[in-house]
């Protein structure tokens, strides 16, 4: 059995487990069908058709492959993870539980009684495992190809040096922190700042536009941060600035190319953008907190409620000028 299970089996569950298979460790990914565990052992990823293929990863459909994990990585989209927290939870009932690692970037819930950051749904789940939350900028079709990356994992130093340690020798460059609930705020946030950064540039508002909202939406992010207990130093690092930057520099990222597609006109691609999924439950627990949001709430309603663009652009630069 292999010490280290990674959830999921796209794009990004892949290229983590194309890192630990570099680092000489044994992994194996838990995939939804065979369909993927064929390719995987072929050394390709379905969902990086463009990528070369690297070595053969092992992988199954068996959920039996959690049972004497010691390291586990969820890799499915936010949605996923609660049905993913129950199959971990099933898998080691009664034996030692692992340290969990949470990859997904979002927020559970889109009102303001269920909305919870998915390390308080992973918490209340699973309270016997050590969580982790594993996050940065990081494109999943590099890091599978083998290119260089800095990730942090933030949680409790057993559980960040574990996850440290098994990727030694990789191409991932993996930091610690004992931040989670910045690290995963921040996370969840930076995709939505990028869905509006995309509307800028699909408008045609220019690159002042752009890094404007980059630095505001930095703001929110750190306003909203401070006010769920995090740390501020966590917003200006690799899951704050690094994976803003990286989010917003061009439709190579899927959340900037949703932007740039609705700020087109067009209807965006099928391509998953967890910021579309995300905005409303940040925009619920904001208002729940009473926290100044305006470009978090400006996405909410262009992608949930159907407002006009130009009308939400107008709306925003009215707003009052404050300090900065």
């Amino acid at each position: 059995m292999s010490a280290i299970v990674v959830i999921g089996g796209g794009s990004w569950g892949s290229a983590i487990a194309s890192c630990l298979q570099r680092a000489q460790q044994p992994v194996t990914v838990l995939a939804r069908n065979q369909q993927t565990v064929d390719k995987l052992a072929q050394g390709y990823c379905p969902r990086l058709p463009d990528c070369a293929p690297i070595a053969p990863i092992a992988a199954t459909t068996d959920h039996t492959c959690l049972a004497a994990a010691i390291l586990i990585f969820v890799a499915v989209p936010v949605q996923a993870n609660a049905e993913s927290f129950d199959l971990i939870n099933t898998q080691q009932a009664g034996s030692k539980p692992s340290i969990v690692a949470l990859c997904a970037k979002g927020i559970v819930g889109d009102d303001q009684a269920g909305a919870m950051l998915v390390t308080k749904l992973a918490h209340t789940k699973m309270p016997r495992h050590e969580v982790a939350v594993f996050s940065g900028p990081s494109f999943a079709d590099e890091v599978f190809s083998g290119l260089p990356a800095a990730l942090v994992a933030a949680g409790r130093d057993h559980a960040t040096k574990t996850i440290q340690d098994a990727f030694e020798g990789s191409n991932l460059r993996i930091y610690r922190n004992t931040d989670s609930v910045g690290v995963a705020l921040a996370g969840a946030m930076k995709n939505v700042i990028a869905i509006a950064a995309g509307c800028a540039v699909g408008l045609g508002l220019g690159d002042n536009a752009k890094a404007a909202i980059l630095t505001r939406g930095l703001s929110e992010i750190a306003r909203f941060s401070a006010v769920m207990g995090a740390k501020s130093d966590t917003v200006y690092g690799l899951a704050g600035v690094g994976d803003l930057a990286l989010t917003c520099a061009g439709p190579h990222s899927r959340n900037m190319a949703f932007g740039m597609a609705l700020g087109r006109g067009e209807t965006p691609s099928g391509q998953l953008a967890e910021g579309s999924r995300t905005v409303a439950a940040l925009a619920h627990l904001a208002a729940h907190h009473n926290i100044d949001v305006p470009i978090t709430n400006a996405v909410d309603k262009l992608v949930n409620h159907g407002e006009d663009l130009h009308q939400i652009v107008a709306g925003l630069l009215a707003r009052p000028a404050h300090n900065e």
